[in-house]
């Protein structure tokens, strides 16, 4: 992708990581009780992986949601079974984008966990590999509804659950896109970048109008996985960075609420240590969220 690395902030911190370290590592029962978590839109790759850090964290419930034929040939049940055997687990169709689906999804939720700590949004459209306008009408709309609508329709009908939350402030995490900072050039993908912008904003309005949720936009690098199978062969070859990073990223931001970065664009591929040390500068330069240069 065409992108400029000073405006995406690919090296925002000196050192970056392209697989996970012992900072972020999760660790057995580092998780409070009970800890509900609900991924939406999981059946494999990222968000098979960041069911997977919350299960290795000592997750007590993890609800996930994804189409009924992923549902079918998810790796997910088998591999949370093996690392959090007494982990409750529901794992139930729907489509992200149809409201009376995720009212559904909602309420079965609701009725089996009560309330929620932590919701990450990992549904996500890319469509065919194209540069300037989307390649068809559909590709478009679809990118929209999915990146877009279905985040907030999975907010509108879970922000209960999440102010149940009895214990701390609960989360709402969305796996956006380095991608969304890309303009033009080879490979840039026109209703992906946009939509994912969009979330971006969403993100950071939702921190603004609920300041007791915490929210992040977090990029989960470049990694090579079956949504992205449609990109020419020797980018996905070359994509360095390991499936798992972003799950035990967002289980790190997750299990202390740092305020200061809520609302703002995040990578899983910064230094965890440095991050944390420019907290001033993040706050008083109002860093990692999205204006205008005037």
């Amino acid at each position: 992708m065409a992108i400029e690395r000073d405006i995406a902030g690919v090296n925002f911190t000196s050192v970056t990581h392209h697989s996970t370290y012992d900072n972020i590592k999760p660790e057995p029962e580092s998780l409070p009780r009970p800890f509900h978590v609900c991924i939406l839109g999981a059946s494999r790759d990222i968000g098979a992986h960041i069911a997977y850090s919350f299960a290795k964290a000592g997750a007590t419930s993890i609800a996930i949601c994804a189409p009924q034929a992923e549902i079918d040939v998810s790796p997910i049940p088998a591999g949370l079974q093996k690392l959090n055997p007494t982990l409750r687990f529901l794992y139930l169709p729907c489509d992200l984008t149809v409201p009376s689906e995720v009212e559904k999804f909602a309420s079965n939720v609701r009725d089996a966990l009560g309330h929620l700590d932590v919701l990450v949004y990992n549904a996500g459209y890319f469509g065919p590999w194209e540069t300037r306008t989307a390649s068809t009408p559909h590709d478009f709309s679809a990118a929209i509804d999915v990146n877009c609508k279905g985040i907030y329709l999975a907010t509108h009908f879970m922000l209960p659950m999440l102010k149940k939350q009895p214990k701390y402030l609960p989360a709402i995490i969305s796996v956006c896109s380095i991608g969304m900072h890309a303009t033009g050039g080879p490979g840039t993908n026109t209703a992906y970048g946009i939509s994912k912008l969009a979330q971006c904003r969403f993100i950071e309005m939702l921190a603004a109008t609920e300041p007791d949720i915490f929210t992040a936009a977090v990029h989960p690098g470049n990694v090579k996985t079956e949504m992205g199978r449609g990109i020419p062969r020797t980018i996905f070859n070359s994509l360095p960075d390991d499936v798992g990073l972003c799950g035990d990223f967002i289980v790190w931001l997750v299990k202390e609420r740092r305020m200061w970065l809520s609302g703002r664009y995040l990578s899983s591929n910064w230094d965890v240590d440095e991050l944390i040390s420019k907290r001033d500068e993040i706050v008083q330069q109002d860093k990692l969220k999205m204006r205008m240069v005037l």
